[in-house]
């Protein structure tokens, strides 16, 4: 054993008090590190598998808007931005899907909506009351949030083989060319105290959609309750919709994308100059005597009802735009590929002039995913905080163990030691107080994590399942965390140590050896 070291561990045993005050810090620091990262780590990987396995598969395609677009629209100032389409989306389906190590791919759209009755919704107290409790609700009767929807319109062809997780409760799956909606059975039950009415399979919901393009109001039947097989972080209000209810409900319609143009007879009546005409007496006697108004355009009672009365223009151009499609999701035969696809994805959009983006799982999560990154960015403001106190407190215990120890180190000093020697004894002192209390810290944390998940704790709502990665809190220890943590609590010992060797490398050996 080199001399130094066997010095370093003397000096530490001789003033036991203040070895272990330091100690305890930098073992209270590792268990805090540790056990911070196993689960931040425990969190994203819980996240990971939830929305790879189902919701988003390993790879998402998405047009380009303002703000960031993942699988839930686009994240802008107000939440109201339209989420793009999916420009020539066979051709970019086509490529996609001939990837090597594809295993699977679909097309989808996403929207929000509320579940109603016929007579419509009133914030004031529920659907269809008038004055209510003044929007107080009772669990009997639920909250609002209940109807709440979170619309996934999904190609029913190959969406159901993309993620195998959703199990059908009662009903089937939304079959090609269907329409109709599936819903989780428990959320059934809540929107079934909202709406006041026993809801089932074949029953119709009333779907007040939602986004920049306005309100509308579209029926879907039920065709099927569902439960996932692997429960995880993801959004409870997930409904899943056929796709082209789903496109007319978030305004993707054939109007949308059409420049209509009016015929001289359809703008004749907008081209009088006195409105109020219109109105008039001699405006209604002419439709009885089928005389011209001022601008020639003659009302009659034929001629305002082939104006008024055909809506075949209209329903057109509320048709559902079948080519419209929000994003195109991937699975992979082997996920550790994903970079790989993206990169080559994006490298073939930007040659072929496409308006794409491809990403991973956390582009596709959006919000989810970032609730993990904000936690760690968090986290780790945290521990910076709490070296910078450790740094402090043991900087100043160092201090004092080197006042006492004046006449120690002055004859070191007087006996040849060098400043080099006195560093080398104060940085084996540290290092050696950090490797055996960060190992202390290391099997405390190994306790800890065993009874916390021997206990189970649940997640009691969304934001906590978001927080744990899953239905309960688990602490999983990385092995390169607790190398990273171990060299965290080393350097903050040796930062520490900086001011104290520089007071130790002060004093005079003569002096010293005198007081």
């Amino acid at each position: 054993m080199p001399v130094t070291l066997r010095m370093a561990l003397r000096n530490l045993i001789e003033h036991k008090a203040k070895s272990l005050i330091v100690g305890m810090l930098l073992a209270l620091g590792m268990l805090i590190m540790v056990l911070g990262n196993s689960f931040l780590d425990a969190s994203k990987r819980g996240i990971q598998t939830s929305f790879t396995q189902n919701y988003t598969g390993d790879v998402i395609i998405t047009g380009i808007a303002d703000g960031p677009v993942s699988l839930f629209g686009v994240q802008s100032v107000g939440g109201m931005e339209e989420t793009p389409v999916i420009p020539e989306y066979e051709k970019v389906l086509a490529h996609a899907s001939a990837l090597s190590g594809v295993k699977a791919s679909s097309g989808m759209a996403t929207g929000f909506g509320i579940a109603t009755n016929d007579e419509g919704l009133d914030f004031q107290g529920g659907p269809g009351s008038h004055g209510g409790n003044g929007g107080e609700e009772d669990d009997d009767e639920g909250s609002m949030m209940d109807a709440v929807m979170m619309l996934f319109g999904v190609d029913a062809v190959n969406y159901w083989s993309l993620f195998e997780t959703i199990e059908i409760v009662d009903g089937n799956f939304i079959q090609p060319g269907e329409k109709g909606l599936m819903i989780a059975s428990d959320r059934l039950e809540k929107l079934s105290k909202y709406l006041k009415r026993d809801l089932k399979v074949g029953d119709e919901v009333l779907i007040q959609g939602m986004g920049g393009s306005g309100i509308r109001l579209r029926s879907a039947k039920i065709v099927g309750t569902f439960k996932r097989v692997s429960e995880g972080a993801g959004p409870e209000q997930l409904t899943y919709l056929d796709i082209d209810t789903l496109r007319v409900l978030a305004g993707m319609t054939v109007g949308a994308a059409e420049n209509i143009e009016l015929t001289d007879t359809q703008t004749a009546m907008l081209a009088i100059d006195d409105l109020d005409s219109l109105f008039g007496e001699d405006a209604f006697s002419s439709i009885d005597s089928g005389t011209a108004t001022p601008n020639g355009a003659v009302l009659t009672e034929a001629n305002i009802g082939s104006l008024l009365g055909d809506t075949s223009a209209r329903e057109r151009l509320n048709t559902a735009d079948s080519g419209a499609w929000h994003s195109i999701l991937l699975r992979l035969n082997d996920p550790t590929q994903t970079k790989a696809v993206v990169a080559g994805l994006n490298a073939w959009f930007a040659q072929e002039g496409l308006a794409l983006a491809a990403g991973d799982w956390q582009k596709a999560a959006g919000p989810y995913a970032q609730s993990v990154d904000v936690l760690r960015i968090v986290f780790t403001v945290a521990i910076f905080i709490l070296a910078v106190v450790a740094i402090i407190i043991i900087m100043n215990t160092l201090v004092v163990s080197i006042i006492e120890r004046t006449g120690e180190i002055g004859t070191m000093r007087a006996l040849g030691g060098g400043r080099g020697f006195v560093r080398k004894l104060f940085a084996a002192e540290t290092v050696t107080l950090s490797v055996v209390f960060g190992f202390i810290g290391i099997i405390l944390a190994f306790i800890a994590a065993a009874i916390i998940n021997a206990i189970g704790i649940e997640a009691s709502n969304q934001f906590l399942e978001i927080l744990f990665g899953g239905k309960v809190l688990r602490a999983v220890i990385n092995p390169l965390a607790l190398l990273g943590s171990l060299a965290v609590i080393i350097a903050v010992g040796l930062v520490a140590s900086i001011y104290p060797v520089s007071v130790a490398l002060r004093i005079q050996p003569v002096r010293a050896m005198q007081s």
